[in-house]
């Protein structure tokens, strides 16, 4: 085969290919219009029309050879193509714009809640936008689209950081949910090892590594976990742009990957959640990938296995709604595949290697959950959004009407282009998943966070809807005789992205009334005080946690860190302490046993006498020791979550009691 460059920049093969076995029988099913213009929507710079081509199907040619081949740079040099590529170009300018984004916030230092504040982000977005406009107007190849792609991806932190200048704090700051997860990845300062965020010696059950990977940059850098979750946040967020380009890319034309990235942000996108941002960005492109017959050769099994692992630990909730999908697909290829045994080794040897990345996690928490047993809870929380996003594509708003699109045309296209079966089974899949759940709530009160699915088959009727744009556009304009101007298509990916950079500013930025963005400019600091440019109100109340930890080390010395049963989840965000049981019931892990513990708790309370009370708290039913009591101070006792404790019950034979701290907090701790 000989390979030569075409004036995008791209290689295109001139001799005789031999198409891979793997995707001769899905050639074979997909009539010659429908690979044509397939070919054509897929490929053609956004700057032109698709022209009517009798090149051969799009399986029929081997993208590896863009791996091997060399490509004339303007200088006359021979690059790799795969130096030159939109997946190269993305990545590298992803890492050289990046610190930029992350600096300027800080040099220009605009009070994120001032008017006009989201006018630094905006602006960014069109200069770039326009930017990439112009040059696609001179060339709009792979290499363009990589340019903007990695200049997304870096807006998007520009953004992020714009929303959180002048805290620390990230987007909710310590509240709920991300209150428990810089706990947890304060908790990965003191160990490696798969981790309850609380309670000592059990494996995590939920996905560790987000907070796992925070914890040990804060062991690496000397910065308190607390203080990196707002990195991590942006960081994440930014990375999902970038992921979802490069996996798209594989899969469809770069300015397609483009415009799916940028709209599965817009669609469903969640900062103080990045790594299920992330992971979602991955999982679609990755299913179709490994489950699907996609018109271009697959992932080798290797990554396809690392990325399944990096899911399975950062958030797998994805996999658990699709499933159904999943299994579907696999059946639909068996029945397919002209090799069936090479199909299922490849399938085996992906499944191999996610265990082995996901094994320090899934391994642990199995072995316990079997030998151990526990008290599943979790979803036992009803959020005001159990009913809500059921049917997005009804919604009479642009992205409805892309989602409507979208599931029209899955459903025409159901038989004629290789995406549409896969797409439309994992909507199905997710549906199928919600509707169960629904039938188990009424029946057992357990939510299966059912809601969650509206995040998944959301996304997937964004995808589906750019797909089947871009695979019918060129088939309607060729069947009227139609030449748009050269523009239009980059004039509309130009609105796209506008579009989409707006509504995600005006989403996330304080001055427009971001309940997360002011949460995390409203958590006072460890120290006292509040962030510079802190709200006039609704400011949340500190909590003395400098205070406490003096009071302890007074005691057991510096770097100890006892079991603790702590009034406010803050002690563990900021300390390295394990805890008895959290204070959210929902929040405790199947393994914590929470409600056992908590009835330990109550007879603990109600143990009156000193001595009895001291040696229950040293093995609080089978439980382990409480160490230390960080209680609040009532008029009639010393509570935690409604449990009285008084005065009498901590002797000084056995406690030493600090009760003169702020906020109405007194700690006692075991001598």
């Amino acid at each position: 085969m000989t390979v030569q460059t075409t004036p995008d920049g791209s290689a295109k093969p001139t001799g005789p290919v031999r198409p891979n076995r793997a995707d001769e029988s899905d050639e074979a099913n997909v009539p010659t219009e429908d690979r044509d213009a397939a070919e054509s929507g897929a490929s053609a710079p956004a700057g032109s029309a698709a022209p009517k081509t009798e090149s051969p199907a799009p399986a029929a040619v081997e993208p590896a050879a863009a791996d091997t081949t060399e490509t004339t740079s303007g200088s006359g040099r021979r690059l790799p193509n795969w130096l030159a590529n939109g997946g190269t170009v993305a990545v590298l300018t992803w890492l050289v714009a990046t610190p930029v984004a992350i600096v300027i916030p800080r040099l220009i230092d605009r009070d994120p809640f001032s008017a006009g504040a989201s006018t630094i982000p905006l602006a960014g977005a069109f200069i770039l936008i326009i930017g990439v406009f112009v040059l696609a107007m001179r060339r709009s190849g792979d290499a363009v689209a990589g340019l903007a792609a990695g200049l997304g991806a870096a807006w998007t932190v520009l953004m992020l950081r714009s929303a959180l200048n002048g805290t620390p704090f990230g987007f909710a700051g310590l509240v709920g949910d991300m209150g428990r997860m810089s706990a947890s990845a304060t908790r990965y300062t003191t160990t490696i090892a798969s981790s309850d965020t609380l309670v000592q010696g059990l494996p995590s059950e939920y996905p560790p590594f987000y907070a796992w990977l925070v914890g040990r940059a804060s062991v690496v850098l000397d910065e308190p976990a607390w203080r990196l979750l707002a990195d991590a946040e942006v960081l994440f967020s930014s990375l999902a742009v970038l992921a979802a380009f490069v996996l798209w890319r594989r899969l469809v034309g770069p300015w397609i990957a483009l415009a799916i990235a940028a709209l599965t942000l817009v669609t469903w996108s969640d900062p103080r959640k990045a790594f299920e941002v992330l992971t979602l960005a991955i999982f679609v492109p990755w299913a179709l990938e490994v489950f699907a017959r996609p018109a271009r050769r697959r992932m080798h099994w290797l990554p396809a296995g690392i990325l399944g692992g990096f899911i399975v630990i950062t958030y797998q909730a994805w996999m658990v709604y699709g499933a159904i999908g999943l299994i579907t697909l696999i059946v639909v290829a068996w029945r397919t595949e002209p090799d069936r045994w090479a199909y299922l080794r490849r399938l085996g040897l992906i499944v191999l290697v996610s265990f082995v990345v996901a094994s320090w996690y899934i391994v642990p928490f199995g072995w316990d959950s079997l030998t151990k047993g526990g008290q599943s809870i979790s979803d036992l929380y009803v959020s005001g959004s159990l009913n809500s996003g059921l049917f997005p594509f009804l919604d009479f708003n642009p992205l409805g009407l892309l989602n409507l699109v979208g599931l029209i045309g899955l459903v025409w296209l159901w038989r004629s282009v290789w995406w549409a079966r896969p797409l439309l089974l994992l909507i199905i899949s997710a549906y199928g998943y919600r509707i169960l759940s629904m039938i188990r709530y009424v029946l057992t009160q357990h939510t299966g966070f059912l809601h969650y699915t509206a995040r998944l088959y959301g996304v997937l009727l964004t995808i589906a809807g750019v797909l089947v744009l871009a695979h019918l556009v060129p088939i309607v304009l060729r069947r009227l005789r139609l030449t748009p101007p050269r523009l239009a298509g980059a004039g509309l990916l130009a609105v796209v992205l506008a579009w989409t950079a707006t509504g995600f500013t005006t989403t996330w930025m304080p001055e427009s009334g971001s309940k997360y963005a002011i949460m995390a400019h409203s958590e006072p600091l460890p120290g006292g005080g509040y962030p510079v440019y802190a709200p006039d109100e609704d400011l949340r109340t500190g909590f003395p946690i400098t205070e406490v930890e003096r009071a302890v080390e007074g005691v057991l010395g510096p770097k100890a860190q006892p079991v603790t049963l702590a009034i406010d989840d803050r002690v563990f965000s900021y300390l390295p302490w394990p805890g008895f049981v959290d204070n959210d019931r929902t929040a405790g892990s199947t393994l914590s046993r929470w409600d056992d513990r908590f009835a330990e708790v109550q007879k603990l309370a109600a143990t009156r006498d000193p001595a009895a009370f001291a040696a229950r708290a040293a093995d609080v039913g089978g439980f382990g020791p409480i160490q230390v009591f960080v209680l609040g101070e009532q008029p009639d006792g010393w509570v935690w979550r409604g449990n009285r404790f008084s005065p009498e019950q901590f002797s000084s034979q056995y406690w030493t009691v600090i009760d003169n701290l702020p906020q109405d907090v007194v700690v006692a701790v075991r001598r």
